[in-house]
């Protein structure tokens, strides 16, 4: 295996970050997105990454105002920062196009644009669930056939291919079956983790494996965010990773206690239908 974060995540191959809104996803991928294109030290491992460039591909956060400036307070190179924001076509009559770039119909176009640049180490897709073009995020198969070129990219392209995805609202769950949409962006990714809110402490967040095909990392990352002031005056934040790696299991903290609120009203429910 040729790892770009080792025993955690790999080139080759597709991996998943999933969790709900707010907890810092897309902040993750602007640190790690610093630590590639710089060749910087991966946090709790210790480990130095080769550099190599970082393709962000997000319809969420804008490049300019946004993930720019969380890239620079992460100390990124961002001369190996790429942005795709749309695909360029031409009509009948030539006129030249632009639309959203679809994982079903525009593999061929990422293909020849990782073949200009080369070096890229890193592709960041936040969130997956944007990109499917016509594709039902729910059918198994219609996944399938849409993860099997993108998986066969970064194993031509020796990148790693880290998917962003949110969870679905069904609680008891195993965490793996919280991730939203079709079993098979689970199953294709050869590693997947869980972004959760420390239940002991509101500014506290975790980064756990839920699943690793390939590697052995049983243990977690804990971070938190915090607010930061560019030299040219821009407010944004970054990630601030915990030394020590942490030993909580992502059904461990996916089973916390539900909300006393909820608890009642539902309660209340069962009641008024009885």
């Amino acid at each position: 295996i040729n790892w770009l974060w080792p025993g955690r995540i790999a080139r080759g191959k597709v991996s998943i970050i999933a969790g709900n809104p707010g907890l810092g996803k897309s902040q993750i991928t602007a640190s790690l997105g610093a630590i590639v294109t710089t060749g910087g030290i991966w946090p709790v491992d210790n480990m130095r990454c080769q550099p190599g460039s970082v393709i962000f591909l997000s319809s969420e956060d804008d490049p300019g105002d946004t993930i720019g400036p969380r890239l620079k307070a992460a100390g990124a190179d961002l001369a190996k920062a790429r942005f795709l924001k749309c695909v360029h076509t031409k009509n009948k009559q030539g006129k030249l196009l632009e639309k959203s770039f679809s994982l079903k119909t525009d593999i061929a176009n990422l293909d020849k644009f990782l073949e200009e640049i080369q070096d890229v180490a890193l592709l960041i897709i936040d969130p997956i669930t944007a990109y499917l073009g016509e594709t039902d995020s729910y059918k198994n198969a219609e996944v399938i056939a849409l993860l099997s070129p993108l998986s066969e990219l970064a194993a031509k392209h020796n990148l790693a291919v880290l998917a962003i995805s949110h969870l679905n609202k069904a609680a008891g769950q195993d965490p793996l079956m919280r991730v939203s949409g079709s079993l098979a962006f689970v199953a294709a990714a050869r590693a997947a983790f869980l972004v959760a809110q420390d239940p002991n402490d509101d500014n506290r967040r975790l980064l756990l494996p839920m699943k690793n095909n390939i590697g052995n990392d049983k243990t977690g990352l804990a971070f938190s965010i915090e607010s930061y002031q560019l030299e040219s005056h821009i407010q944004t934040s970054r990630v601030v990773w915990e030394n020590e790696a942490v030993e909580v299991k992502a059904n461990e903290v996916m089973s916390s206690p539900p909300d006393p609120e909820e608890s009642s009203a539902l309660k209340e429910a069962v009641e008024f239908l009885s």
